[in-house]
């Protein structure tokens, strides 16, 4: 091994290398700098020359690849205000709430978070700070504004386009503002006088952002939150759906085969969002336990375990036809606060993924998903040295990857944080 400035032996029970086989036991990881120099038998580990040596033990501990998140919202608190509550604050508060998200992001072990919408400039502003060493934090993927009809879905953020011009203008000045990707509501969604249930753009105007995107190799994400946004999306060509949710019209559950089919066999990825949906629930269940809940509350309560069964047949149905599951949790909306991206990680499980086709969905798979799997998602030899140290084993359970010991930041050392 030639000498280096700085190397690092990383010990623990196992050591999960994301790349699908099962957990290592018995051997080190071995860190170059700010990348991963391999995975040696304790009994084989190379000695460096003329090299200073940090030994990291963790006994009880596994080591894994650094989680990626896909899908975030930097600016939101997570606490239950809305869209249109946060748009009253100011870029400055803004960022101020991104800043303290991304942290505590990456002291629960997500190195890597795409930003799913942000307003203005804020998601550009948020990489730069990262990027510069201005901020310590996870990488971030940052689309920017969601592209959105008039007055349409987070249509506060910024970009609101209409007509086939209209969306390739949007598209065009978000891919030269810095977007790593492109996300559109092709659907409305929470925020108010939207309709979730009923598509926001013609096949054309989606095609159009595609197609702009693709000029420029990046990849593109859509909100979609009915069945007919969700064939229209994949006929455009769109590499990943964000919520996915197959409902009618009117809002009722209606999986269709045959939209199913055309996804899975284009090979687009589903992030299905899974623990937002039942996170007013368990605060719901939470309060129950100590008062008595309002007969709207009993009402929410009923229709979100409801709602949530019908997610986990839908993601069944998909995984059968062949669809790629990856995790993305949508933190920061609604009551989903940063630094709990082991719920999403816990909510796939349930879907009848294996614990480590779960921890994959987070790791390996998700650095597929958003095209950055030359660098990071497994530990092999040269990529960056993201990595966390989870106590107890998530082969057995998923839950233990919010136990986290220790997270490495491309080779750093970062102190963990508390999931609280």
């Amino acid at each position: 091994m030639p000498a280096v400035t700085s190397i690092k032996f990383i010990r623990a029970d196992r050591v999960i290398n994301g790349l699908g086989g099962p957990a290592q036991e018995g051997v080190v990881l071995i860190l170059e700098e700010s990348r991963v120099s391999g995975i040696y038998p304790s009994s084989q580990v190379p000695v460096p020359e003329d090299a200073p040596v940090e030994t990291y033990d963790f006994q009880g501990g596994t080591v894994l690849p650094g989680l990626i998140d896909c899908h975030t919202h930097t600016n939101m608190p997570g606490d239950g205000r809305t869209g249109e509550e946060v748009d009253k604050d100011s870029d400055d508060v803004r960022l101020a709430r991104a800043r303290h998200n991304v942290r505590k992001a990456l002291e629960t072990g997500v190195t890597t978070l795409c930003d799913n919408g942000s307003w203005n400039s804020l998601g550009f502003s948020l990489k730069k700070e990262i990027q510069t060493d201005q901020l310590d934090g996870p990488d971030v993927l940052a689309c920017g504004r969601p592209i959105t009809k008039t007055k349409g879905h987070c249509g506060f953020m910024g970009s609101e386009a209409e007509g086939i011009a209209g969306v390739g203008e949007a598209a065009n000045h978000l891919l030269n503002e810095g977007a790593d990707f492109l996300k559109v509501m092709t659907t409305g969604g929470s925020t108010l006088g939207t309709d979730p249930f009923s598509p926001a753009y013609s096949q054309q105007e989606l095609t159009a952002i595609v197609q702009a995107a693709r000029r420029k190799n990046k990849y593109t994400v859509a909100h979609a939150r009915c069945t007919q946004g969700i064939a229209m999306a994949v006929e455009a060509g769109f590499d990943m759906i964000a919520h996915c949710v197959f409902a009618g019209p009117d809002g009722s559950y209606r999986f269709d085969p045959l939209v199913a089919e055309g996804l899975a066999k284009r090979g687009v990825w589903v992030n299905p969002t899974l623990a937002i949906w039942r996170s007013r629930l368990e605060l719901l269940k939470a309060k129950a336990e100590h008062e008595k809940l309002t007969p709207e509350e009993e009402d929410q309560v009923d229709k979100g375990e409801r709602a949530f069964l019908e997610r986990l047949d839908e993601c069944q149905r998909l995984m059968q036809m062949g669809a790629k599951l990856v995790a993305g949790s949508d933190c920061g909306w609604g009551v989903y606060p940063f630094g709990f991206f082991v719920r999403e990680i816990e909510a796939l499980r349930e879907t009848g993924l294996s614990p480590m086709e779960a921890i994959l969905s987070g790791t390996s798979e998700a650095a597929k998903a958003v095209g950055i799997s030359h660098r990071v998602g497994s530990l092999a030899p040269g990529k960056e040295a993201d990595v966390v140290v989870v106590w107890g084993d998530p082969t057995k359970d998923v839950s233990a990857l919010g136990q986290v010991m220790a997270v490495f930041k491309r080779g750093r050392y970062v102190a963990p944080g508390q999931n609280t």
